[in-house]
């Protein structure tokens, strides 16, 4: 399936910051500025903040404005809010003011827009019990501490069986899930869909062969397809490295390629989690690697998103910048402001 493509529009950036990104991009081929490819539909809007750069390793340094000094200047990335990075840096300060590290980090990133959010999926309680009783729910977490996300992406369950199964309960959960999150002002909910796990025969959490785990349209991805298109999003968990390895098995970059380009065609928010794997070393590089691999193949995501799940510690400054630092987290998300394309077909 090959997406339609209408006109190209180039973003652009200002004149000095440009002349700044050639040099701290070093080995990036210039600074390019994004294409950003309109649907012919006529009915898609562009953001203008298509990257998004938060925890977990290092996310309580992003109170440093250092460390995002040429990330911020692009004008094309907003904060990620991965709720483990929220719930740390709450526990992190003190006890008086338990928001303290958030707020000064989203100050740092004041007139980025809404943040995006990444969350577990524990039922549509979790965004409407009141803060002063649950302080690990929505409501003491993000709608207290004054972060204000309008897209969320969900580590929605990849077993057991039940957990994935096509039917009445689990359409009906993910329903009163996404109108739960619309209450608090998320308006697109993205199931993270990513066949990170080797495929084995013979077992009950995956489906009969390898064809059908690697493809999207198969009857095992019935839900997956139900919860992206219900929710107005889907996401993929797809570190560079791992998928420039080739992934889980043969099939997996197809897959990955596939996907994007079926959100794309039903005008749903199309979101890429990178990620380092298994280490940061060549993070930055991988990243270029990965993004052209995408690009020949024509599945260009509506946004990026850069996280670091491999280490957890959010106060592991070195881990997430500064941005002229290679193969850190702000870095990535700065390499993709200036030079990564997006599809400019997403709800947002």
């Amino acid at each position: 399936m090959r997406e339609r493509r209408g006109p190209k529009l180039t973003a652009k950036v200002p004149g000095a910051l440009a002349a700044i990104l050639a040099v701290a991009l070093s080995g990036c081929n210039g600074a390019q500025a994004p294409v950003i490819s309109m649907s012919g539909a006529g009915r898609c809007s562009n953001s203008s903040q298509y990257v998004s750069v938060g925890g977990t390793a290092g996310f309580n340094a992003l109170a440093d404005r250092d460390f995002t000094t040429m990330l911020l200047a692009t004008g094309r990335v907003r904060l990620y809010e991965h709720a483990n990075a929220i719930a740390s840096a709450i526990a992190d300060s003190p006890a008086s003011n338990p928001y303290a590290i958030l707020n000064a980090i989203a100050n740092v990133f004041s007139g980025t827009g809404p943040g995006e959010a990444e969350l577990g999926y524990v039922g549509a309680n979790y965004f409407t019990l009141p803060a002063q009783s649950y302080p690990a729910y929505y409501q003491y977490q993000y709608v207290a501490s004054g972060l204000n996300p309008n897209a969320a992406n969900v580590n929605v369950p990849d077993r057991p069986p039940r957990a994935i199964k096509f039917d009445r309960r689990n359409v009906r959960t993910w329903k009163q899930w996404v109108q739960a999150a619309r209450s608090v002002g998320i308006t697109s909910m993205a199931p993270i869909v990513s066949p990170n796990a080797d495929w084995k025969p013979h077992s009950r959490i995956f489906p009969p062969t390898r064809r059908e785990y690697y493809d999207l349209n198969s009857s095992f991805y019935d839900l997956a397809r139900f919860e992206a298109s219900y929710g107005g999003g889907i996401a993929f968990d797809t570190p560079p490295n791992f998928f420039l390895g080739g992934g889980s098995g043969r099939g997996y970059q197809r897959f990955i390629e596939q996907a994007i380009r079926w959100g794309n065609a039903r005008g749903i928010r199309t979101t890429v989690l990178v990620s380092p794997y298994p280490t940061r070393q060549g993070f930055s590089q991988d990243t270029k690697e990965f993004v052209d691999v995408l690009v020949a193949h024509g599945a260009i995501p509506t946004e990026w998103a850069v996280d670091n799940y491999e280490n957890t510690n959010p106060n592991a400054a070195h881990a997430m910048g500064p941005d002229t630092r290679a193969d850190t987290t702000t870095n990535v998300g700065l390499w993709l402001a200036v030079n990564a394309p997006v599809y400019g077909c997403g709800a947002r």
